[in-house]
């Protein structure tokens, strides 16, 4: 599932390969060099400017997931996974999200993992034999050990952040399915149900620590862990099915599938050996009969794969104790422990909608001013420019990377990349269309409401974060625009932007 996910993330990524990961779209890599301390994270696309460089080493990616899938040569596949997914990610860190980090330490810890151990082209085509691994399906080791610590890490340390008032008194669900920034239809469906809400706001954070529970206890293990398995998948497709978080939900699925007991295993082994396709199994077999050699060897994790990974659990631990509030770890720790974290991609901070989810929806607007006299919004360009609250914003836009990257861009750290976002908006409309349709202004506007669960949303606050005229580019703050009853918003510069919640 790992190699799936990472070839869906790819087949995602590449239409927008220019604006996000060349140097001819809004964060070239010498805006990467100015606005992040990261010396020691390494990026193969570093080396890389032109859009058709970088989509050509996505192709390869792409090659390596499908190899992983297969469990075809799988621990340089499983490696270079690894490499080539967090060169993708230190790239470009503004469009990156909870999915992204767990995705990279799922196949951290998976190198060190015996994946070909079955059901692989490994196990069929090596020329060890498929025999020569343990009859066992039980694995037991420090790096299965580490893959199931996280994910009692990602659910247990949530718990921990959630300190907020808002999950205490069971209000924390009415805020999340307010806020247009993440919201999808079953959102808004969901949002209709009031009474219902606090009981799913209370179910959710007792079910993430007793989920821990059950997969960490000593007793009928393979029905607790089971158990624990179909409640975490479950609430993962509500929030897919609730929330655009990107990879998360698929990511942390997929997490747990990995922890499925020996049980299922060898029920899955019986129905595949016995069912109606056994006469195809046996042809296959056969046929690889006649290709051993061509697989890669069987991993067998051994003493350096369990140093390795022991000493990363370790640092992954002492992380997440850091990231606590209040605790005294974030200001005793070394400089080189931040910067191998960063650079091995296993920094990781679980505090989702904590301690409280956001107070505050907010949602963007690019402001087309053409030619003809027409206004229109380039992220919704078939309908007239209008300030109205859109009923789902997440509806337009490809996915949640650009979302992110909006937000990054609401920053003060990071206006000096909107003036290559615009113009990157502006260069590829122009060039499609006539001169009555060119864009002669384009304005990029923020707006926030106040969340009032049950009663809507408060008055809208819209800033403008840039202006672009064809001639050239400048910031505007501090400027009234009149909302669609006339009446006057007064905007805020970055100062006022109130940060809520935690970073999805």
């Amino acid at each position: 599932m790992i190699g799936g996910i990472i070839l869906y993330d790819l087949v995602n990524r590449i239409p927008y390969a220019e604006l996000f990961l060349s140097d001819a779209g809004a964060f070239s890599r010498t805006d990467l060099l100015a606005l992040t301390n990261r010396p020691w994270s390494f990026s193969v696309y570093m080396m890389l400017g032109e859009t058709s460089q970088v989509v050509a080493l996505m192709l390869i990616n792409a090659a390596t997931a499908l190899l992983l899938m297969a469990g075809l040569w799988t621990r340089w596949a499983s490696l270079l996974c690894w490499i080539l997914l967090i060169s993708l990610q230190h790239r470009n860190p503004l469009v990156l999200n909870g999915g992204d980090t767990l995705l990279s330490l799922l196949v951290f810890w998976a190198m060190f993992l015996p994946l070909n151990g079955r059901w692989s082209l490994d196990a069929l085509l090596s020329k060890d034999g498929v025999g020569t691994f343990p009859v066992t399906n039980r694995y037991v080791g420090i790096p299965g050990m580490a893959l199931m610590l996280q994910v009692v890490f990602l659910y247990a340390f949530t718990v921990m952040l959630k300190t907020g008032g808002l999950w205490k008194s069971g209000e924390a669900v009415g805020y999340v399915v307010m806020n247009m920034s993440l919201i999808k239809a079953g959102a808004v469906w969901l949002s209709q149900f009031e009474g219902l809400l606090p009981f799913i706001s209370k179910l959710t954070w007792h079910w993430e620590w007793f989920g821990c529970l059950l997969l960490l206890c000593p007793f009928a293990n393979g029905l607790t862990r089971m158990a624990a398995i179909f409640g975490y998948s479950l609430m993962q497709l509500s929030f897919y099915l609730t929330l655009d978080l990107a990879l998360f939900p698929f990511v942390s699925t997929a997490a747990c599938l990995a922890l499925l007991p020996g049980q299922f295993w060898r029920l899955s082994e019986r129905l595949w050996r016995d069912g109606p396709w056994k006469r195809g199994v046996e042809v296959l077999r056969r046929e690889a009969v006649s290709m051993r050699g061509c697989g890669g060897k069987i991993i067998r994790p051994g003493r350096g794969a369990a140093v390795l990974t022991g000493t990363a659990l370790a640092l992954v631990l002492f992380w997440n104790l850091r990231g606590l509030p209040d605790s005294p770890l974030k200001q005793h720790t070394p400089d080189w422990v931040k910067q191998v974290m960063y650079a091995a991609k296993l920094r990781q901070s679980w505090g989702m909608f904590a301690a409280n989810p956001p107070r505050t929806s907010k949602w963007y607007a690019l402001e087309a001013q053409l030619a003809n006299g027409d206004s229109i919004d380039l992220l919704n360009p078939s309908e007239p420019f209008t300030l109205r609250r859109p009923q789902l914003f997440t509806d337009r836009l490809p996915d949640r990377r650009w979302t992110k990257f909006l937000s990054a861009l609401s920053k003060k750290k990071y206006r000096s990349l909107r003036d290559d976002f615009l113009e990157y908006f502006v260069s590829r409309w122009n060039r499609r269309v006539d001169g009555p349709r060119k864009i002669e202004r384009v304005r990029m506007l923020y707006v926030r409401e106040r969340i009032r669960p049950g009663a809507g949303y408060g008055k809208a606050e819209i800033e403008t974060l840039a202006t672009l005229w064809v001639e050239g580019i400048r910031q505007v703050v501090n400027v009234e625009i009149p909302d669609e009853s006339g009446e006057a918003l007064e905007e805020t510069d970055d100062e006022g932007i109130e940060q809520e919640g935690a970073d999805l």
